[in-house]
């Protein structure tokens, strides 16, 4: 009987430099290569095709498989639910080039792409998105890294399921134009918007609004209104749902029925670029980030802040003196286009759209009834210069120490900016401080205070990802006179206190039944992954259960207000995802009050000990031989194999529990009254238990023998933490252009 033929091993897209120099065979595990790790060397990828060109290391499927591995693929009894169903549903077509083709749940290959943007592909529906480097997505993929690293399943793949709901809108051909409310429901939506939005973003005349919204309430029939009217209406349709939904605390089926009456007339005022267009659009903006729908409110902003420069709103009026009521709203209007601006594009990476010289001033609001706007417009200053530093940096093609040096210098700059800008604010509305003031004002302060800390996480995203001993020797040694260097050094408590304040915030609104349109879920959700990595870096932590307690209001926060979107529910079980596997995690690992005591944590004070701490203390230090570290490295099992979840009986782990997820109002039904149930991933059935208890080997079970000429493997904690060995500009590198890690191993 004939065998078949024995498997092909996958090529590898290319090796990188050390191994290509050596002649040895690479892998493509990331950060640093097995045998990179092994020898504690610098890895560094480039394309011999195109010298000084960084490339991904990637296994590429064999051509001869042809189109019909997506079949082989399903009939194996592989998980898969990293994989969007659009994007294996269609064969995925051959590539060109000399490279081979991808597998059935690749994307087109990191390699044919720009080094600093990430691809989000949905195969044979032309559905592509060209990513930036945002913080959200950087700092998942790093996640990724560290789940990988105690063999745990990555989960940005489910993140992506998002794509389609921020991005797109399911609208009728035909045209919707739903009467008005009545008259008393009318004035109370007209109230809520004027009391909870208008003070952030005063776009309108009130009283001229009010005027236009009670006369078109007259009209019969709006197919009547002549085109000039038309944008009138569209704002009038969007202030009640903006009102309706800010009335209720959450989206609404009244709320969207409006919006999508004013989302079919997007044609009819785009033909009419005046003002008024300029006004409906900005509200369109607020709509779409109230829905969780960031990609959409991108778009209206963009057509918005076109449409301003034509009309000159980007100039300083030569009546300024006068301070006419006409040119105080030109001023505001275009504030509030630069304040979203910057703002959305610091969260996505993408290029901006208003450079430096015509951004709005917090001077041109002299008015201190406008100052939660003053405010903003000064945080989106340096929102734009910190997504200038973080998005605009090019690799170049050797690394200098200047080169590092102004990395963190910038840093430090822009630091001191953020927190000279909250110094401005009164100490009782201060971010970071006990916010007292009135319930209207709530939701607005603590918008401000969100936004500022995502600012700050984002700022200081390297220093969370990176072991804290590497980045206080960059430090040291490239600004040791610098007088935020301490800061610098300790950006990881930088970020991850202020990941607790955005998870406080986010239950403090939700106890207050204070929760806003003004506050999309997205930073609370970078807030989370923030948590997640410290957890996984500090598992002896003292705050640990506190931490576990933000981590899940948290999680719960995020999912709820996303599931009320009726966002894809993949999405939301990647959020579960995340608090399931760092409990599973924590739990094998010895406990805060036994960490004094714990070789592991002589091991972190090994670890910890650089120029600033006496050097006669750090040689008192015991040497612990093959301790139990908290991270193995990512290349140190193979294959990967996912944790369980726990039972959902436990009242520990249900970490998304029906008390914390309240029903949509009015008729929308979505299942959200128990995430946990609903969103269980598939590939939770029993496999073999990980060792994480506290014997002496048990995270080095497994590990493949080194090659003839590589050494032996390491031992010690620091070279098997994950970035070990990075500096500053290789996170940089790393955060701008490197893919996750894949789902599962290739053998």
């Amino acid at each position: 009987m004939d065998r078949p033929p024995p498997a092909k091993r996958p090529r590898l897209s290319m090796a990188c430099n050390i191994c290509r120099q050596r002649k040895v065979k690479c892998d493509a595990e990331y950060p640093k290569c097995r045998n990179c790790r092994a020898r504690n060397q610098a890895c560094v990828t480039t394309d011999p095709q195109r010298p000084g060109c960084p490339g991904v290391r990637e296994w590429l499927e064999l051509p001869e498989k042809g189109l019909n591995s997506t079949a082989a693929a399903a009939s194996q009894g592989v998980s898969q639910e990293n994989v969007s169903p659009l994007q294996h549903t269609q064969p995925i077509l051959p590539l060109d080039g000399p490279q081979g083709e991808p597998g059935p749940d690749s994307e087109e290959s990191p390699v044919r792409q720009p080094f600093d943007t990430s691809v989000n592909t949905e195969q044979g529906t032309n559905r592509t998105k060209i990513l930036g480097g945002s913080s959200s997505q950087c700092l998942a993929k790093s996640l990724d890294v560290y789940f990988k690293a105690v063999r745990m399943k990555p989960v940005s793949g489910f993140f992506r399921h998002g794509m389609r709901h921020a991005e797109e809108l399911d609208i009728a051909l035909a045209l919707m134009l739903p009467e008005l409310p009545d008259t008393e429901r009318r004035g109370r939506f007209l109230a809520v918007y004027q009391s909870r939005i208008h003070p952030l973003y005063p776009i309108f005349n009130l009283t001229a609004l009010a005027a236009s919204i009670d006369q078109l309430a007259t009209v019969s029939d709006f197919k009547t209104l002549s085109r000039d009217d038309i944008p009138v209406l569209v704002s009038t349709y969007l202030v009640m749902s903006i009102g309706v939904d800010e009335d209720s605390q959450c989206p609404t089926e009244e709320g969207e029925r409006y919006l999508h009456a004013a989302a079919g007339l997007l044609a009819h005022i785009m033909v009419v670029p005046y003002l008024p267009t300029v006004q409906a659009l900005l509200l369109f903006t607020i709509a779409y980030r109230g829905h969780n729908q960031e990609g959409l409110a991108w778009q209206t902003l963009g057509i918005a802040i076109r449409i301003a420069y034509t009309l000159g709103l980007h100039r300083p009026s030569k009546q300024a003196r006068e301070a006419s009521v006409e040119n105080n709203l030109h001023t505001h209007i275009w504030a509030v286009c630069c304040s979203f601006e910057k703002v959305m594009h610091l969260a996505s990476g993408w290029p901006t759209l208003i450079p430096d010289d015509l951004m709005a001033q917090p001077d041109s609001l002299n008015n201190t009834k406008h100052r939660f706007l003053q405010w903003h417009l000064g945080l989106a200053n340096y929102q734009g210069s910190i997504s200038q530093h973080l998005y605009s940096y090019r690799r170049s093609t050797s690394q200098t120490t200047n080169t590092v040096r102004q990395i963190l210098l910038d840093t430090a700059r822009l630091d001191r900016g953020l927190l000279s800008w909250a110094n401005q604010i009164p100490p009782e509305l201060r971010p970071g401080n006990d916010i007292i003031c009135s319930t209207d004002e709530f939701h607005i302060i603590a918008f401000l205070s969100i936004e500022y800390h995502g600012t700050m996480i984002a700022l200081h995203r390297a220093a969370l990802i990176a072991p804290k001993s590497k980045i206080e020797e960059e430090v040291m040694k490239h600004c040791p006179d610098d007088p935020s260097r301490f800061r610098l050094a300790n950006g990881e408590a930088v970020c991850v206190n202020s990941a607790r304040a955005i998870a406080k915030l986010s239950i403090e609104l939700q106890d207050r039944g204070s929760d806003s349109c003004l506050i999309p879920a997205g930073t609370a959700g970078l807030a989370c992954i923030a948590l997640a990595i410290y957890l996984l870096k500090h598992p002896s932590s003292r705050l640990q259960a506190m931490d576990m307690q933000l981590l899940k209001a948290g999680l719960s926060y995020s999912s709820t207000r996303f599931a009320q979107c009726n966002i894809d529910p993949r999405y939301t079980e990647g959020l579960a995802m995340i608090y399931e596997q760092i409990q599973t995690r924590l739990e094998g690992l010895p406990t805060a009050g036994m960490a004094e005591s714990s070789p592991l944590k002589l091991q972190e004070k090994r670890l910890h000990s650089t120029e600033f701490a006496s050097p006669r203390a750090a040689a008192k230090e015991p040497t612990i031989s093959n301790p139990l570290g908290p991270f193995p490295t990512p290349a140190s099992y193979a294959p990967a194999t996912p944790v369980a979840a726990h039972s959902l009986n436990s009242d520990q782990t249900n970490g998304l529990n029906q008390s914390l997820v309240p029903r949509r109002a009015q008729s929308f039904s979505h299942p959200v009254s128990d995430v946990r149930s609903s969103i269980q991933p598939e590939w939770a059935h029993p496999v073999h238990d990980i060792p994480l208890d506290n014997s002496t080997n048990g995270f080095l079970d497994g590990l493949p023998a080194p090659e003839p000429g590589t050494g032996d493997l390491p031992t010690g904690l620091d070279e098997m933490y994950p970035f070990e060995g990075f500096n500053v500009e290789d996170l940089w590198n790393w955060m701008l252009y490197f893919d996750s890690p894949q789902s599962t191993d290739v053998p």
